[in-house]
């Protein structure tokens, strides 16, 4: 059991529920209101310009020693999917554009928290990150 967290208001958190959350709210800030929707009503069709080549080179971009996220599929998998079937994942990536789709399972995370090195007290979760582990695809 680790020792209880203090908020940047001097909230305790003790249990994992509450340290959870308190980590959340300092890693995770709420977005500004409004940002999202004129994003979505911007809307466009930058799609039409995303090229075969544009994906796969974001695909051949990353390294594959990258950690995967929750569906443990990570780069070097992908790699030889596209070498199988290229053109699924292609199609995949083009839909979700077109349609201004980000399938679900692309917005599942796992976030992991570690401490910052050097901090005078691990008492306060301003003390820890979070990484987050993203899906690859």
């Amino acid at each position: 059991m680790t020792k209880a967290l203090r908020s940047r208001t001097g909230e305790v958190a003790e249990s994992w529920e509450e340290k959870a959350e308190l980590i959340k709210e300092e890693a995770f800030p709420k977005p500004l209101k409004g940002v999202e929707r004129k994003a979505q009503e911007e809307g466009g069709e930058m799609w039409k310009k995303i090229t075969d080549e544009d994906i796969r080179e974001a695909l051949f971009n990353q390294s594959i020693q990258k950690a995967p996220g929750p569906d443990r599929l990570g780069f070097k998998a992908i790699r030889l999917f596209w070498d199988w079937d290229s053109q699924r994942i292609i199609n995949i990536v083009k839909m979700s554009f077109r349609l201004g789709i980000h399938l679900r399972v692309w917005k599942e995370a796992k976030g992991v928290v570690i401490p910052k090195p050097n901090k005078p007290d691990y008492g306060v979760a301003k003390a820890y990150r979070v990484i987050t582990l993203l899906n690859c695809l």
